[in-house]
């Protein structure tokens, strides 16, 4: 909430929405207040991808694991990678289902990633008998 403060402060806004308000969530660069477009969404985040991958370039050659990876990032990658976090903090798969607008519980689904050992050990758990 801090960062969407400081983001609408930025634009001359009020700290929080108020009921009512239309100012789309992300406003094009150039202080304009109209919507921005799907495909400038993409842009401004490929773009910031591309300043990652440039400054890691120049630092060497360390960082060509995370260059590659960075260069297969996007809009969707990051709207999964939040969807996982979202899965490894125990947000319920309901609220994860609502927060990126699935239909089904199904699609949410993909996003768990238990590690096998997690989930072996609580299965244990679950099953121990108390003799």
């Amino acid at each position: 909430m801090a960062e969407l403060t400081r983001y609408r402060r930025y634009y001359d806004l009020a700290a929080l929405p108020f009921g009512g308000e239309t100012t789309p969530l992300l406003l094009p660069i150039g202080g304009s207040h109209r919507t921005l477009t799907r495909g400038g969404v993409h842009l401004i985040i490929k773009q910031v991808f591309d300043n990652a991958i440039d400054y890691l370039q120049s630092t060497g050659d360390a960082h060509e694991r995370a260059t590659e990876r960075l260069r297969q990032a996007s809009a969707h990658w990051l709207r999964h990678t939040a969807g996982s976090h979202m899965m490894d903090g125990q947000v319920d798969l309901r609220y994860v289902r609502d927060n990126l607008g699935h239909e089904s519980i199904s699609t949410t689904s993909q996003y768990l990633h238990a590690d096998d050992d997690d989930r072996h050990r609580a299965t244990e758990a679950g099953l121990r008998l108390n003799w």
